[in-house]
This record gives structure tokens, C-alpha cells and sequence, in this order.
């Protein structure tokens, strides 16, 4: 991304978070979607993905996410060199529990569960030919955060959890 870019997509985000009034908790008209980048549970990279979640009731929610992230490494072996490669891709059905908090309106805190899967790709290639590898897997994992709502449109979202990633921040948009 250009400097340009950087700095444009920066301006629309600043505008976008200006406070408005009004926004409320989660609710049971409640649907958003958006994007975040994670620190993966595997590997030593960032996760990016997407994210998004329909209120079913006044405090329970269901969802969904979708991660990928990839690492690899350049090892030299007596003279020659092998290139290593793993991709993940990781996907789960979410459901969560939102706590109400009357005392700050915008700030939406949940605890849930999420059943997911990995794809897993690897590769390694060297002088001696190319090697590929899968280990895709079920996971079942859990997790916890706040969403901040800096205006009717627009939140701020941080999440702990054990799955696909152990942090991450992201921007969710009301739909």
C-alpha cells in the first residue's frame, strides 16, 4: 500500500469514528460484520479475516469467522537450500453470550464458543524435488471481548481466545 493509500484510508477511518450519539448495547436487532487481524495460535505471523454475527435473542448471538495465515523458511542443507511452507485457512461457527453493562451504552462485552476447522497446506522444495503435506483438522475453541461503538456504524472490536488466534483486534460494521 502506497503512502497515499495509507494516509486516505486513515482520513475515512477517522471520519467514520467520530462519536455520534444514540448507539446502544447489543440488542436483539443486532447484525455486523467486519474485518480483523489476529496473532495466530500456530506459527509465528498475523492472522487476517473476516468476522460477522446475527443476534438471536436479547443477549445471545451466532456467527461466524474465517482466518488465513501463512509462514515459512529457507533452511540450507550441506550446499543447497530447502523453502518450507505451511497455509492455514480456518473457519467456525460462533455463538456468544453479551453482557449488558447499563452504565456505558456503547461498550459491548460477550463470552462464547466456536467450532471450527483448519486447512492445512504445506510444502517444501529443494535440489532433492518438491514435498506437499496436509493436516487439516476440527477445533473447538472459546473466546471473549469488547466491542466499542464509536458511532452507529462503526465498532472497534478486541478478542481473547483459544482457536485460530489468541488475540485480535478488528473494525465491525453494523449491517
Amino acid at each position: 500500500m502506497t503512502k497515499r493509500r495509507l494516509v486516505v484510508a486513515l482520513a475515512l477511518l477517522a471520519g467514520a469514528t467520530l462519536p455520534t450519539p444514540g448507539h446502544s448495547q447489543f440488542n436483539s436487532d443486532s447484525r455486523h460484520g467486519g474485518f480483523h487481524l489476529g496473532v495466530s495460535g500456530v506459527g509465528s505471523t498475523a492472522a487476517i479475516g473476516l468476522q460477522g454475527e446475527v443476534a438471536l435473542t436479547e443477549n445471545v448471538s451466532v456467527g461466524g469467522w474465517v482466518d488465513t495465515w501463512s509462514y515459512g523458511q529457507t533452511f540450507g542443507v550441506v550446499g543447497s537450500t530447502i523453502d518450507w511452507d505451511v497455509r492455514y485457512i480456518a473457519f467456525a461457527a460462533t455463538g456468544a453470550y453479551h453482557f449488558p453493562i447499563e452504565s456505558q451504552p456503547k461498550l459491548d462485552l460477550f463470552a462464547g464458543g466456536a467450532l471450527g476447522y483448519f486447512i492445512v497446506r504445506t510444502s517444501a522444495s529443494g535440489t532433492t524435488g518438491v514435498f506437499t503435506g496436509d493436516g487439516s483438522r476440527l477445533f473447538c475453541g472459546a473466546h471473549g471481548g469488547a466491542r466499542y461503538w464509536f458511532n452507529e456504524k462503526l465498532a472497534g472490536l478486541a478478542q481473547l481466545g483459544v482457536g485460530a488466534s489468541y488475540l485480535t483486534l478488528g473494525l465491525d460494521f453494523a449491517l
